[in-house]
Formats: structure tokens, sequence, C-alpha cells
């Protein structure tokens, strides 16, 4: 059963509040960031066993599973220093993912652009920000696979890695039981048309569905030859589908909502467990 959750830090508060109000709206599973007031993770000295344990403790009080831990950094980042930051905190939450209840944490690789991290930028399509993408993810993995943790990366369409055959051929090219994949669909159909989109969701699920553990759950709308991503329910995904797809691949995948606000939970989590049966 592919359980509907949200990303933790959509509530504010302490870990028991935002437990407490993932309970509240019936979620079984969260997106843990670990951050909260008074308890950061933001420096690797941060990191350490008793720490983690603050922070889940209540959520398995609550009967809320950690699906997954953010480790959100730019691999790619252009200003090599603060990329070197991210790396290194990167290793330490893989050191202390089990202690945080979980085995898979979630990256990104971000853009080299100098702009921004989300910009696009054409040298992210070169050999040279491949070769490099890939001595970093494998590099991470030597220290995913020493903590029994999975590394999940999320592609956008505006960073290195962007496409579903990026994802494939990284997955082909390093072939480690300690790499995987975020699945959300959206962000490999911002190319595609309200025409294609069925067909084009069904060689996102049959590429990359068996090694993407981990669901987000938006939704995509074109209009005007612009692409919008509201929540799920919003847009022109056909989401029923989608977990008819699902299930030959990832039957218990949970479902991180995204693109909505505290109040909008209920409705949209309505919305997907509909879907879903």
């Amino acid at each position: 059963m592919n359980q509907p959750g949200v990303h933790s830090h959509l509530f504010r508060g302490s870990p028991s509040a935002v437990a407490d109000a993932c309970r509240g709206h019936g979620l079984a599973c969260v997106q843990l960031t670990p951050s909260f007031p008074g308890l950061s993770f933001q420096e690797p000295g941060q990191i350490t066993a008793e720490r983690c344990r603050l922070v889940v403790e209540p959520f398995a009080a609550a009967g809320v599973t950690i699906a997954c831990l953010s480790g959100y950094t730019c691999l790619m980042d252009p200003n090599l220093d603060r990329r070197h930051r991210g790396i290194i905190r990167l290793h330490a939450l893989l050191r202390h993912c089990r202690d945080f209840n979980t085995c898979y944490l979630v990256t990104e690789t971000g853009s080299l652009s100098p702009k921004s991290p989300w910009a696009p930028y054409p040298p992210n399509r070169s050999r040279e920000a491949w070769t490099e993408l890939r001595l970093i993810v494998a590099d991470a993995l030597r220290v995913a696979t020493d903590h029994g943790a999975t590394l999940l990366l999320k592609a956008e369409c505006t960073h290195v890695l962007a496409t579903v055959e990026d994802c494939t051929r990284l997955h082909e090219e390093l072939d480690h039981p300690s790499l995987g994949f975020v699945m959300d669909p959206v962000n490999f159909l911002v190319e595609s048309s309200p025409s294609e989109l069925r067909v084009d969701l069904e060689r996102v699920l049959e590429r990359l569905g068996s090694c993407a553990p981990v669901v987000h759950a938006k939704d995509i709308h074109f209009e005007g030859g612009e692409v919008a991503m509201p929540r799920a329910g919003r847009g022109v995904l056909d989401y029923g589908h989608f977990f008819q797809l699902l299930r030959r691949y990832q039957p218990d995948a949970p479902v991180i909502l995204e693109h909505l606000r505290p109040e909008e939970v209920g409705e949209t989590k309505a919305y997907v467990e509909r879907a879903r049966s």
C-alpha cells in the first residue's frame, strides 16, 4: 500500500509538535528534514546518534514512520568550497541515516550555473559535468554502503541529473546496490504535452520504477506554453493510472505530497487515496 506522507518541514515546531501534526492529519510517514528549533543538523559535528534519536522518538511514538531523510545539497555546486561543505555534511548524514530510522537519504545534483543551483545551464550537459558527477556519487555510495544506507537522487529538468535517461545511464554505469532514485513523475514530464502524457508516464515507470522506492507527488498543468506544478489533484496527471503502473514496481513506496500548504493536506491526501484505490 502506497501510504501518503509529507516533508516534515511543512509543519513548524519541535519534533513532537511536527509528529503530532502528522498524526492529526492521518499521515503514515514523513520525509524527514533534520532541522528543528534548537536542534540543528547543519554542521557535521551536530549529526550524532543521540541527537538523531531525539528527533525520531516522537515520530515513532506517534506511529509516523520516517520514509526517508532529506540530505539536499547541490552536489555540483560551482563554488567548490560550498560544494565541499555540502558533501561533507551529506556523508555525515549517510553515516547516521539508520539512526534516523530509515535507510534512504534523498539528495540532488543541482546545476553548475553560477547564478542558481536550479538555473538551466548548457555546461550541465557536458561530458566533463557527467564525469564529475559520477565521481561525486561513487564516493557517496562508498559511505552509504559502509553504513547500510541507500542514496536516492532526485532529478530536476535544470540539473546535471535531469532526465529518465540520465538516471538509467548513471544506474547502469555505476551498477551499485546502494544507488536509487526518487520517482517524481512530474519532474520527468515537463517536456511532455497533454496528448503524450499517458505514454510518457508509462515510459518513466518502465525505465525507472524498479529503482525508485520513494515517490514525490505533485501535479502538472500546461497552459500557453508554460508548465505549472500545483499540488496533486489540481492538474492533468492521471494519478489513478500512475498508481496502477507503480504497483508493478513499488507497491509499498511511500508517497510524499509536495507543493501544498498545511491546510491543503487533508484534501490532497484524500485525492491520492482515491486515486490509489
